[in-house]
């Protein structure tokens, strides 16, 4: 699968905190699920060499991320890392931070926009 595209300020960022940033999924927010961040691959990620970072992706958000684009928002309150632009995840919250990707088990259904999407994620440990 094809990596997500990191934006200038995402490669930067990256850089300054390690050179690894991972990319998983949680539950949370109105729609269920969440991107999650963090400094350190686990066994099992799908890694991508990108140069002088490398992207790690948990297995079940490799698949979601396909065409989409990570960003870092130093203006945001608080600064984070965030998912520009996300187009296997047509269904997000108002907040943008969550969005209707099944997440096995532990989705909380009161998103208005959720919907399941059209592949099965594996049952989360």
């Amino acid at each position: 699968m094809k990596p997500p595209q990191l934006t200038p300020a995402a490669l930067a960022q990256i850089r300054t905190l390690g050179s690894v940033l991972r990319v998983s999924l949680e539950p949370g927010g109105g729609c269920g699920t969440a991107y999650a961040f963090a400094l350190a691959a686990q066994p099992g990620d799908l890694t991508h060499d990108l140069g002088s970072v490398t992207l790690a992706l948990s297995p079940e958000v490799a698949r979601v991320l396909t065409g989409a684009r990570l960003d870092y928002g130093a203006r945001l309150k608080p600064p984070r890392f965030r998912v520009l632009a996300h187009p296997n995840t047509p269904h997000r919250c108002a907040c943008n931070r969550s969005f209707g990707v099944p997440f096995p088990g532990r989705v909380t259904p009161e998103c208005r926009a959720y919907q399941p999407m059209l592949w099965n994620l594996p049952e989360c440990p």
